[in-house]
């Protein structure tokens, strides 16, 4: 089995290998030297060719790195297309699909196939999203839990929530741009009890509780992705803040997912996957992404006793590097080893031979050795035998501060699910379920994932977890059942349930039932519709159950692109 520290090893070797192996032309118009700008998390492309993957007309896909480059997207949709075409069988919704795709992916799809100057400025999308939250929602996820999870960070209150959103894209050649900017409008939010705060701050080991979740009451300007991207050879750098996906999974990966605002970082993907020579061919199509960056909002650290006070970022922020190699076995089989580590900050000064230490130690020391904060992840994908067209299977395996969760399973967090893409008699209907386990409770101290003695305020940005909304001692599930009307228009209905261990904080549980509708009301209008209700109950936040019903109107204008 590979050791993180030889797949990081080969991830550095192979970025100056590519740089040999690329065309000694500056010619723009090769569509590996094309960059492009990522497709967001959120949009209705990665439901459309999850369908398509699932019926296995996209086998080169690896749905466990995103977000996708839309020149990727576009070629996922070639290689859909001419498999569609050799298939007698087909869905009665492929061409549905295809046909929306190609509209999306027109200019690229152009430039990959006629070798079109990759030369564009784009307004993307112009959003207004609000939220009206009656009763008190739940808005720390890092100690309790969240009512709106997996949102980029956006924070909410009890009252009306705004956000008035623009998104441009710009490509010339080797460069992208990217920019998505918000106006945000938040009412206040309560904060605990004398009594909640105290215990928190015994939770986290800190003298104080800190400010948990995101912060309220303001009208303010925030840019959520917002970077520059440079492309060669099918590698793209990109600098700046990103979002990142790293599971197959929906409700959030274990590791990383947009539940917190995006990271600054500086990031190397390999946009295309490659197959490595010899008897390494065995290994399948591989694609991985490295990155290094720099958290926001850390409040407290332990450097020669607590530093710190609630509310108040540190001045020197630690900083995180990641890396990811995704390997497609086969058609049907997609695995992946991933790790995270935070390093540096206050107290922890970062030289040439910290950062080194970070990437390469594979040993736990305190003190002036300690290579920082470990994570590691694992996670697979499988169309089910017997049902290739119709189901496919996954799990997420997560460890803190162990090298390789399967070694160590019930020292983890796993989130396994599948994917239900054949309803019986109703062709235009979707199921996804998924459930997450934590089998072992004695892990040091009450919450222990996501959680470090170092760095205090733990595996947040901007005080949110950046993996999963279950949280530092959560079991729970997640269902979603969705009527595809049409590749941009659904309606779905979903159930969320979670319990925390009443070890930690004096547990709680939530539940919460939605219906969303999302409609494409013309060609450049869309709008989305959803009605959440939850119920919880979590004794040191209030010591009667809660119920808040939470309101979501967004209207969409994407302007089209005019037909040459």
């Amino acid at each position: 089995m590979f050791s993180l520290r030889s797949i990081t090893l080969f991830a550095v070797c192979l970025i100056p290998t590519t740089m040999i192996q690329a065309s000694d032309t500056s010619n723009s118009r090769n569509a590996a030297d094309m960059a492009s700008t990522y497709v967001p998390i959120e949009s209705w492309v990665y439901p459309a060719l999850d369908r398509l993957a699932a019926e296995g007309y996209v086998p080169s896909a690896i749905v466990s790195l995103r977000p996708w480059t839309r020149m990727a997207c576009a070629r996922l949709l070639l290689e859909a297309e001419q498999r569609i075409a050799q298939d007698s069988k087909a869905p009665s919704d492929a061409p549905e699909l295809l046909s929306s795709l190609n509209e999306e992916f027109a200019a690229e799809r152009t430039r990959m196939i006629d070798g079109d100057r990759n030369l564009e400025f784009r307004v993307e999308s112009v959003d207004q999203r609000s939220t009206t939250i009656a009763g008190r929602p739940l808005t720390d996820g890092y100690h309790f839990a969240e009512t709106i999870v997996s949102n980029y960070g956006r924070p909410f209150a009890e009252g009306e929530n705004d956000y008035s959103g623009l998104s441009v894209r710009a490509t010339a050649g080797h460069f992208a741009f990217y920019g998505r900017a918000e106006i945000q409008r938040v009412p206040s939010t309560p904060s605990p009890d004398a009594a909640a705060q105290q215990a928190i701050a015994m939770a986290d080991f800190t003298s104080a509780a800190a400010a948990a979740g995101p912060p309220s009451n303001f009208t303010r300007g925030r840019l959520l992705d917002a970077n520059v991207s440079y492309t060669f050879a099918n590698n793209q750098f990109t600098f700046g803040k990103q979002t990142l996906w790293w599971g197959p999974e929906r409700s959030g990966p274990t590791l990383f997912s947009n539940n917190s605002e995006p990271l600054t970082m500086f990031r190397y993907d390999r946009i295309r996957p490659f197959v490595l020579p010899g008897f390494l061919r065995l290994l399948g199509s591989i694609r991985m992404q490295v990155f290094a960056g720099r958290m926001a909002g850390q409040q407290f650290v332990q450097a020669n006793g607590v530093v710190g006070r609630p509310g108040v970022a540190l001045g020197d922020q630690p900083f995180i590097h990641g890396e990811k190699v995704s390997f497609k076995f086969t058609q049907n089989l997609e695995f992946s080893i991933s790790r995270t580590t935070i390093f540096g900050g206050t107290g922890a000064p970062v030289t040439a031979s910290t950062f080194l230490r970070s990437v390469f130690s594979t040993s736990a020391v305190n003190g002036p050795q300690d290579p920082g904060d470990r994570r590691q992840a694992v996670d697979a994908t499988y169309r089910i035998p017997g049902l290739r067209s119709c189901l496919t299977g996954y799990v997420d395996g997560f460890a803190d501060d162990q090298p390789f969760p399967p070694l160590y399973p019930t020292e983890g967090t796993w989130i396994s699910g599948f994917f239900l893409r054949c309803v019986p008699r109703v062709p235009r209907m979707t199921i996804r379920a998924e459930g997450l386990l934590s089998p072992h409770r004695d892990l040091a101290f009450p919450g222990f994932f996501y959680f470090n003695v170092h760095y205090l305020s733990g595996y947040t940005n901007n005080r949110q977890l950046m993996g999963s909304w279950i949280g530092r001692e959560g079991e729970g599930e997640q269902v979603w059942t969705t009527w595809n009307l049409s590749p941009r228009s659904s309606i779905e209905a979903s159930y969320r349930g979670m319990t925390a261990n009443r070890k930690f904080l004096e547990g709680g549980a939530l539940r919460d039932f939605s219906v969303a509708a999302n409609l494409q009301l013309r060609p450049e209008w869309q709008l989305r519709l959803q009605n959440q209700a939850e119920y919880w109950r979590f004794p040191l936040l209030s010591a009667s159950p809660q119920r808040d019903d939470a309101i979501t109107l967004q209207l969409s204008y994407t302007p089209q692109a005019r037909s040459r």
